[in-house]
C-alpha cells in the first residue's frame, strides 16, 4: 500500500515537471497568465485595476470556500516584484505605465512559489525598473 502510493506521488511530479507553458498565442497575445507590456502600453486604463479588469477579470474573481475548516473564501494577493503589496484594490493605487508585465498564478502555483497561505492565487507586477 504505502509502495503504491509512492509510487503515485512520484508519477503526479513527473507528469507536473514535464508540463510546459503554452506558446505565445497566435493573435499575438501571451499565455492568459500574462499581460505583456505591449498590451500594458496599448491600454487606456488609469490603474492596473481597470486594466486587468478590462484583459483578465478572472484574476480578480474570488475563488471560494478554500476549506471545510474555515469559511474563509481565498481571493489572489497582490506582489509587486517579489514583495507583498496587498489585496486586488491596491491595484486602483498603481499606474500602468510604472509595470512592464503582469502576472498570475493560479492557487497551486502560486502556493509552490509563495508560501501556503496563498491558495486564492498571487498577482504578481513586475515593474519597468525591474
Amino acid at each position: 500500500m504505502r509502495r503504491a502510493l509512492v509510487a503515485a506521488i512520484m508519477a503526479f511530479l513527473v507528469v507536473l515537471a514535464c508540463h510546459r507553458q503554452p506558446p505565445e498565442l497566435s493573435n499575438g497575445r501571451s499565455s492568459r497568465n500574462v499581460i505583456t507590456q505591449d498590451e500594458i502600453d496599448s491600454s487606456s486604463a488609469n490603474n492596473v485595476y481597470d486594466l486587468i479588469t478590462h484583459l483578465h477579470a478572472d484574476y480578480l474573481r474570488d475563488r471560494g470556500k478554500t476549506s471545510i475548516k474555515t469559511n474563509q473564501r481565498e481571493r489572489a494577493v497582490v506582489f509587486m516584484n517579489d514583495q507583498e503589496y496587498g489585496i486586488p484594490e491596491t491595484l486602483r493605487n498603481v499606474q500602468p505605465g510604472r509595470l512592464s508585465e503582469i502576472r498570475f498564478f493560479p492557487g497551486i502555483e502560486a502556493v509552490a512559489r509563495f508560501g501556503s497561505q496563498y491558495g486564492g492565487g498571487v498577482i504578481q507586477l513586475i515593474s519597468r525598473n525591474q
